[in-house]
């Protein structure tokens, strides 16, 4: 999808808000690089637009944002199992997204942040392999991370493709490795998560899922069992049609998907792409 729309003001925005001007950012960023270069264990020096999306999920804090920007990319070999073999190029990954959408919406909220949808089209249970999903869900913030701007974000996660062959598959192991996965790189600017259509057998890998996060985070989890109580939090024209909203559906949302092809990968992504060619 096309993350430009209103793209500059709100970098400006983000930048009022830290009280950072566009010169201070560019030095901070040039300062970063710098001390990438002196990272030998790292693979490569990010892009301005990543560097800058990490400074602002860390609120401007250059030693945090080189935390999490070291994180980024040392966590592909502490949890292989999110990062190996997963390059959107291949085919399993192909299908997964063509059934499990992964949706930033087009439209921000007023205050800036991205929301993202989450649901299962169809994807059978055999055929469901968690790993993959969040693998998945790691290549949509692959290029969100590359351009869009992380103010801020809202996850909705939406039950109704859902069966208990499906939730069962998200075992304690799998939580946890996912938790960390998203804890240590992507989580500091995550506003609300919401689940919604929950049926009640997915009630214990909700009340699991909560024990593995932050308290931080668990505070911001809101479950719904219709989509009526969501539209309380996000307005109509963000929320896709099948929400009851005015946006466009999932289908036609996911057909947009740049990804699909590989486009706007980081190269920490890329460099995989001789993955394409190993077993699914």
């Amino acid at each position: 999808m096309d993350f430009s729309l209103n793209k500059e003001q709100r970098i400006e925005k983000a930048l009022t808000t830290f009280g950072v001007t566009n010169e201070e950012l560019q030095d901070t960023i040039q300062t970063i690089k710098s001390w990438f270069a002196t990272q030998k264990h790292l693979p490569e020096t990010p892009s301005d637009h990543i560097i800058m999306n990490f400074l602002f999920m860390t609120n401007f804090s250059i030693e945090n944002a080189k935390k999490r920007l070291d994180m980024y990319y040392t966590i592909r070999d502490l949890i292989p199992e999110l990062f190996r073999n997963k390059n959107p190029k291949l085919p399993h990954m192909q299908r997964v997204a063509d059934k499990i959408y992964c949706i930033p919406l087009p439209k921000v909220t007023e205050e800036g942040y991205r929301v993202t949808v989450m649901t299962n089209d169809g994807l059978p249970v055999e055929e469901f392999d968690p790993y993959n999903t969040v693998a998945h869900m790691n290549n949509v913030m692959e290029v969100r991370i590359s351009e869009d701007v992380s103010i801020g974000d809202i996850y909705i996660h939406d039950f109704s493709g859902a069966s208990m062959g499906h939730i069962i598959k998200l075992t304690p192991v799998v939580l946890k490795k996912c938790a960390i996965a998203f804890q240590e790189v992507f989580s500091n600017k995550v506003k609300q998560i919401h689940f919604v259509n929950c049926p009640s057998f997915a009630e214990g890998m909700i009340n699991l899922a909560k024990s593995v996060l932050k308290p931080k985070l668990r505070e911001r989890i809101y479950v719904h069992t219709s989509f009526e109580s969501l539209k309380k939090y996000i307005p109509l024209e963000i929320l896709p049609k099948d929400f009851g909203g005015e946006e466009l559906s999932f289908k036609e949302l996911n057909t947009n998907r740049d990804f699909k092809s590989g486009k706007s990968l980081s190269l920490s992504q890329s460099r995989n792409e001789r993955d394409c060619k190993g077993p699914g």
